[in-house]
């Protein structure tokens, strides 16, 4: 399936590509220590993967293992729900050497309460802190909730959980450029609800599809991104990613549903 998008064949391909391009790959927790040390810059032509795990974390180790096969490293950021906060799976990805991150949401399990928030994110850092180290987090997005989790910095600050950033918060978007495989496009737009980047201008390029990022890739017409994927939306299988994609479709009906509203 390897002309499929959303297979794990095309993320291979994706893989394949850059590095022949000459990019390098950095973790999350990687990009932010170099950005802040004069003595360590960033190269000039880089990637930073990036893994969002919703649901399905054997999807997330599936793609860790692609990635260690072609010994690239990324970051993985996991919820703390019960379906996927799996210790032994969570386990094997950092043992691959991949960097794990608490994908927090504490503002929407607090209804927006700051101080509940905060206790409530205290609570979940340290219980994926008892599987794998933490350094770095970065906020989940639930489009059918009014709370941004972002807004916890507002009441607290990283150094008091001892993290070096947030995925979104630390990251320059106006010299990273940014895509997300959100809504099963990587094109920017409304169903992207709250998966966007601060502060960052528009793009000056999109792409609808993995393979048209291939060519942005192998052209250089991009030389720093950070590339954002769903694993649960990736699939090893025809039938899993038939699946997949009713579910996209079903979401997605419901995301325009809500802009249609607001």
């Amino acid at each position: 399936m390897k002309d499929v998008d959303f297979t794990y064949a095309a993320y291979e391909g994706l893989l394949d590509s850059a590095q022949r391009a000459g990019f390098a790959f950095l973790p999350v927790r990687e990009y932010i220590d170099r950005s802040s040390d004069a003595d360590r810059s960033l190269p000039e032509r880089f990637l930073i993967l990036r893994h969002d795990v919703d649901r399905k974390p054997r999807n997330a180790l599936a793609m860790a293992r692609i990635e260690s096969d072609y010994g690239v490293t990324a970051t993985y950021y996991v919820r703390t729900i019960e379906k996927t906060l799996q210790p032994d799976v969570i386990e094997r990805i950092a043992g691959l050497g991949h960097e794990v991150g608490y994908h927090y949401e504490d503002m929407d399990r607090a209804d927006g309460d700051p101080e509940l928030a905060v206790d409530s994110f205290a609570d979940n850092l340290a219980a994926l802190r008892s599987h794998v180290p933490v350094d770095t987090v970065c906020m989940h997005g639930n489009p059918l909730t009014p709370h941004d989790n972002r807004d916890l910095w507002e009441h607290t600050d990283f150094e008091s959980f001892d993290l070096r950033g947030e995925g979104y918060l630390s990251m320059d978007f106006t010299d990273v450029t940014y895509f997300s495989d959100t809504g099963r496009t990587w094109l920017d737009g409304d169903l992207k609800i709250k998966d966007h980047t601060v502060g960052a201008d528009d793009k000056s390029v999109q792409v609808r599809d993995t393979f048209g990022l291939i060519d942005l890739l192998e052209t250089g017409e991009v030389e720093r991104a950070c590339l954002l994927t769903h694993p649960n939306r990736w699939a090893g299988s025809y039938p899993e990613l038939v699946i997949e994609h009713a579910k996209d479709t079903a979401v997605n009906v419901v995301k325009r549903g809500l802009r249609v509203v607001t």
